[in-house]
């Protein structure tokens, strides 16, 4: 078990350095994301037909930081400094996950990609090869016109049994991370998170 984990971690790492060569791991790693645009289009295209029911997404934004579009309705919670915001479906402090629940934690550090990423490949390949979980699949996206990072992980301990994480940087010395935590193995659930991973952007001091 060990040394197929060494190897994907080398491999891993092979892949978030080769950037122009990782076209054909994203392709295979993550569905369209065509498929992804007209699946969402069809549910709000729905949505907007039937006058009761709210849009499926609204922008949630944290000025000078960054932007997201999230489901309608969900709980967010910024932090003082305003560099890490966290997104839910429940209620965190008055009941625990169930299994359809997802839990998206945005960090953003003053670090550029490959100094951050690095270091964070680094301690999850690590923990990967104690035990604590195992990779799923990886492989090179895109968000916004910027190559991003994505990394899917399985049998984590704790309340969710499953992480998408997407790394982005902002071309200008900063990078962030975004990590959904879910339980729910659907594809409606997986093209939930990919819909907010990849609406991600990062907004400039005073907008």
């Amino acid at each position: 078990m060990n040394g197929r984990i060494i190897k994907m971690g080398v491999a891993l790492t092979a892949s978030y350095l080769a950037f122009g060569t990782a076209a054909a791991i994203a392709q295979n790693a993550f569905p369209s994301q065509e498929l992804l645009a007209e699946s969402v289009a069809e549910s709000v295209d729905a949505a907007a037909e039937a006058d009761s029911e709210p849009a499926p997404f609204e922008a949630f934004v944290v000025p000078g930081q960054f932007a997201l579009e999230i489901p309608t309705g969900w709980t967010t919670q910024v932090s003082a400094s305003e560099d890490m915001a966290i997104i839910t479906n429940y209620d965190r402090a008055t009941s625990a996950p169930a299994l359809t629940d997802i839990k998206t934690e945005i960090t953003v550090v003053a670090e550029p990609p490959d100094v951050y990423v690095s270091r964070e490949l680094d301690s999850l390949i690590e923990q990967a090869l104690a035990g604590a979980y195992e990779i799923d699949r990886y492989g090179i996206t895109s968000i916004g016109g910027k190559e991003a990072f994505r990394i899917w992980m399985v049998q984590l301990p704790g309340d969710f049994a499953q992480q998408a994480i997407t790394f982005v940087g902002d071309g200008q010395g900063s990078t962030a991370k975004i990590v959904s935590s879910y339980n729910d193995d659907s594809p409606a659930t997986k093209d939930l998170i990919l819909h907010m991973h990849g609406s991600f952007d990062f907004v400039a001091p005073g907008e």
